[in-house]
């Protein structure tokens, strides 16, 4: 056999047998959490329909034409939070949460603003923080200035997020008793087309920052992501987030990567 029609044959059958290289073309289909759970995406129409953990927490979720409703249960199948994403032109305008502490439930919210079609503002309780976009990721978070302000900035990869637009257990506000904190870092991921390499938080003149790496799959997708975590220069190494990510192809696609 001629060498260039041989190279041709070795080049398609490359790219016959091989993945797709377009992480559009992927969904979540697990992922090992650092705890060592496993989640499992279960999908109907294109959207997710429930995520199954292997032991303690599952979700449902139930799609309305102007929002989301999903539903925590626990291991013994008790329902323990629900959550509900409002959207107003294609955009995430609300976020709510109930959820049980003792006998008791409880609520809370965030609201979303946009300007030109861009996160730009962020409320939470009574605090109002301003939001800077850049690239089609949400760059920095900030409310007041100086000692008494408060500011969380990322930086990006130039990689595919596959958590971008995806609501599961990296929660916009985490409860604890009957009251919520809020976690900007998860906010970031959902709003953001790029993957956070490092996120700083500077709160009462306190400096925290978060740098993350990530092993890909193929070039295009992170299976696994780790992360440093510095706390005024103190620093904690070789901590885990995810141990690793599963992808399944979207309905008419090729192979998975």
């Amino acid at each position: 056999m001629p060498r260039v029609l041989l190279l041709f044959v070795c080049a398609a059958t490359i790219l016959s047998c091989g993945p797709d290289l377009n992480p559009q073309k992927y969904v979540i289909k697990s992922i090992l959490s650092s705890s060592y759970e496993e989640y499992s995406f279960q999908y109907a129409n294109g959207r997710i329909s429930k995520v199954e953990g292997s032991d303690t927490v599952s979700l449902e979720y139930a799609y309305y034409s102007d929002s989301t409703s999903i539903k925590q249960f626990n291991k013994s199948k008790k329902l323990t939070q629900r959550f509900q994403l409002v959207y107003s032109g294609g955009k995430l305008v609300k976020y709510k949460i109930r959820w049980q502490f003792g006998r008791l439930w409880y609520k809370d919210s965030i609201t979303f603003g946009f300007s030109g079609g861009s996160l730009s503002q962020i409320n939470y309780k009574s605090n109002v923080f301003q939001a800077v976009t850049s690239n089609s990721n949400l760059a920095t978070v900030k409310r007041g200035t100086g000692l008494l302000g408060v500011s969380y900035s990322s930086e990006f990869d130039g990689f595919t997020n596959p958590f971008a637009g995806v609501y599961w257990l990296d929660h916009f506000l985490l409860p604890s008793g009957f009251t919520t904190t809020f976690q900007p870092l998860s906010v970031a991921r959902y709003f953001s087309k790029n993957n956070i390499t490092s996120s700083t938080s500077v709160i009462l003149g306190s400096t925290q920052i978060s740098r993350f790496s990530y092993i890909y799959l193929h070039g295009i997708l992170p299976k696994a992501i780790n992360y440093e975590l510095e706390t005024n220069k103190t620093k904690i190494s070789d901590l885990v987030f995810v141990f690793d990510i599963q992808y399944t192809p979207k309905a008419s696609t090729g192979n998975a990567p």
